[in-house]
């Protein structure tokens, strides 16, 4: 007889199994990256290339519902009404998971965000007409320069799966690569790499960071940069650490800095805009764009040249000249 250990595992093997079926299909497709239910039972998905789309599956909210709470169930936690929300990573497909059930929704609803299994090159993305032959060969160069390069987008623009191609980019050197994220996205073949998973409270963003000093590395790769650990970053790229890379979410290329500005005042009273200009190289912003095949865009790649009376100084890769941009406030989320 096996051990009880293993009877009750494998029965929550069995119950996920039997939860999962109705989205079964598109868990294990790797094109599809979103999985997303909404309180009227519909199911949705976001497709590579296709876009996001209704399945014309529905599902019953009862069978929702179980979903979430096995997946509570599976992180020694649970949902009611007094905790009505959930984040969690999927077990087995490694997805992560942000649940809620009423009262703060009318049905219960989720979303799964699935790493990405399909690792596309600059190549790939050219090919696709994402991207300019020119600007790929611009970003090869600023990789292999050891430029620190910010990807900024809106949720759901790409950004994490074209970081996995610079990525490409940067496993063709001899770098030591040290990888932060919060959920197992990135993706790098370099030989000699560390990939470091928060898990905040008890590890948050800030600590991973300060202790990757302590661990030798020649590039420090954030998969989203967010909250006070910006200013940590800043600093690492500033004192030695060139050629890192991060994602953060904005609507242009220059909000992308304003958002690192605001993210830096969690910690201080005044960002520090000098430390920003000078430590961020290059700034690639993508967006959906339902009018290209391929549903994505690069829509905007530029040189941070510095800061001046409260503009940033940049320069745009597709045009000659300078330009400088007006702060102003954005709504980035």
């Amino acid at each position: 007889m096996p051990p009880a250990k293993d009877v009750a595992r494998n029965r929550k093997i069995e119950a996920f199994d039997i939860a999962l079926d109705p989205i079964i299909e598109y868990l294990n497709n790797p094109a599809i990256i979103e999985i997303m239910v909404n309180a009227d039972g519909k199911v949705w998905v976001d497709e590579i290339q296709s876009g996001m789309y209704f399945t014309e599956k529905v599902m019953m909210p009862d069978d929702v519902e179980r979903i979430i709470r096995l997946l509570a169930a599976s992180i020694n936690t649970e949902v009611n009404d007094k905790s009505p929300s959930l984040s969690a990573k999927l077990p087995g497909w490694g997805a992560r998971v942000q649940a809620s059930i009423p009262p703060i929704v009318s049905a219960p609803v989720f979303s799964f965000r699935k790493p990405a299994k399909v690792v596309f090159s600059l190549t790939d993305y050219v090919d696709k007409g994402i991207l300019s032959e020119s600007d790929a060969q611009f970003l090869r160069q600023a990789v292999l320069d050891k430029k620190n390069i910010l990807v900024g987008g809106g949720t759901g623009s790409g950004k994490t799966t074209f970081v996995n191609a610079l990525l490409q980019e940067v496993a063709l050197t001899n770098d030591r690569i040290y990888i932060v994220e919060d959920n197992a996205e990135l993706q790098c073949d370099a030989q000699n790499k560390v990939e470091i998973l928060v898990h905040p409270p008890i590890y948050t963003h800030q600590r991973a960071i300060m202790d990757a000093l302590r661990f030798r590395p020649d590039r420090i790769i954030v998969g989203e940069v967010r909250d006070g650990a910006a200013l940590d970053m800043l600093k690492a790229w500033n004192t030695g650490h060139p050629g890192g890379i991060a994602t953060i979410h904005a609507n242009t290329t220059t909000s992308m800095l304003d958002r690192l500005s605001q993210l830096c005042e969690e910690v201080m009273p005044h960002a520090p805009r000098y430390l920003i200009a000078e430590a961020i190289d290059i700034c690639v912003h993508i967006r959906r764009a339902p009018e290209s095949p391929a549903g994505r865009l690069i829509s905007g790649i530029v040189e941070v040249i510095g800061e001046e009376n409260g503009h940033w100084k940049t320069r745009s890769v597709q045009h000659n000249g300078f330009t400088c941009e007006p702060v102003k406030a954005q709504n980035v989320f």
